[in-house]
């Protein structure tokens, strides 16, 4: 988009400017740039009669194209407008600003709201009816007579994100917000609308990521975002094994498993070690690869801190987000490698850095139970 690129206004698509719900509900959320380009393209909307330029809005409000871009993107985010572009120009139509009670009765636009004036201020906007009022309106079948079973059609309404729902299965299984609920709201909101996602989709999403039963919106976007790059063909029987497990049971689940192998209980240090992990992002499958794969190299009934630390930061630079991609990783690895090329002459179908578990220094019962993890944790 450019100072001069062209645009048309969209015909019969007059939009009166609602100077209450402007100023009231949405400039607090837009800011003055995307509230002055609003304003002037209601004030100079010509019903598409003509092409205009960029540049004479950019030469109207006394600013740069920019600030401009910026500004179009907050009003087709807010749903103020809407921008089309065709081969040769762009169109513009524009959209009303709904009315106090439609503002406030959509969970994301009232949470962001409040995140800018905060809940007092925004309680003192609401429609109040008394309590003890009662409503004798009529219904349209009420009054109108008509041949069809159906009450007329309507325009639909942009749907939103059922948050009532939502927090009732966050009550029933014990999932809460962060400490910053309002985010989590107009987060789970982006997640719903980024991925085409339902209510009751995002809540299995927010559900399955949760850290401490607190919805994590990095670690939700990290899940939609996985990608397997690697075929099943190119693993190992045994890593296929490794994989499964990783992806079936929780960091701490699994950190257990391990230590009961080692006659050890999970200490609180390590509890706080899988909780920093999940905070850096990491999905409990790549988690679960870490405290392996730090077992096997520490020789140790305790996970090692500065070992596991070390190899995550690796990770998080190198952006690994599935057990797949952590068991490439860790395979290639240069540590791996020199290993590889040391015993270049002794060939074997187990993956080198998984045979590290069972193998050597380990107690007979110790080396059964680990076994029992890699054939499928029945205990």
């Amino acid at each position: 988009m450019n100072p001069i690129d062209d645009f048309l206004f969209v015909k019969h698509n007059k939009v009166t400017y609602n100077t209450t719900s402007l100023i009231q509900l949405y400039f607090p959320i837009i800011g003055s740039d995307a509230a002055a380009v609003y304003e002037y393209l209601i004030s100079f909307f010509d019903d598409g009669r003509h092409k205009h330029k960029f540049s004479e809005i950019l030469n109207h409000l006394q600013f740069g194209m920019r600030r401009l871009e910026e500004a179009l993107v907050v009003l087709t985010a807010i749903d103020l407008l809407e921008l089309y572009q065709t081969r040769d120009s762009y169109l513009v139509k524009m959209k009303p600003a709904l009315g106090n009670e439609a503002f406030l009765a959509d969970p994301v636009y009232r949470r962001l709201l409040e995140m800018r004036i905060g809940e007092i201020a925004v309680k003192e906007l609401e429609v109040s009816i008394p309590e003890d009022a009662r409503n004798i309106s009529k219904k349209f079948s009420d009054v109108f007579e008509t041949d069809q079973k159906t009450n007329p059609t309507t325009a639909q309404a942009k749907p939103t994100f059922d948050l009532a729902s939502f927090q009732r299965l966050m009550a029933r299984d014990g999932l809460t917000f962060s400490e910053n609920e309002k985010a989590d709201v107009v987060g789970l909101y982006a997640i719903a609308e980024k991925y085409q996602m339902n209510w009751f989709e995002v809540y299995g999403l927010a559900n399955a990521t949760a850290i401490n039963r607190k919805i994590s919106l990095k670690r939700m976007e990290a899940k939609k975002q996985q990608t397997n790059k690697v075929a099943n063909g190119d693993f190992t029987n045994s890593e296929r094994i490794v994989i499964e497990q990783a992806k079936s049971l929780s960091s701490l689940a699994f950190l257990k498993v391990i230590k009961d192998s080692r006659k050890a209980v999970v200490t609180k240090a390590e509890r706080q070690l899988l909780e920093d992990l999940a905070q850096m992002s990491f999905l409990d499958e790549v988690i679960n690869i870490l405290v392996l794969y730090t077992f096997n190299k520490t020789n140790s009934a305790n996970l090692s801190k500065p070992y596991l630390m070390t190899l995550a930061n690796d990770f998080s630079y190198r952006e690994i987000a599935s057990a797949e991609d952590a068991i490439v990783a860790l395979r290639h690895s240069p540590e791996m490698q020199k290993k590889a090329n040391a015993k270049a002459s002794k060939k074997s179908n187990v993956p080198e850095w998984s045979k590290q578990e069972f193998k050597t220094e380990a107690s007979e019962e110790e080396l059964a139970a680990l076994e029992a993890l890699i054939q499928g944790m029945e205990d």
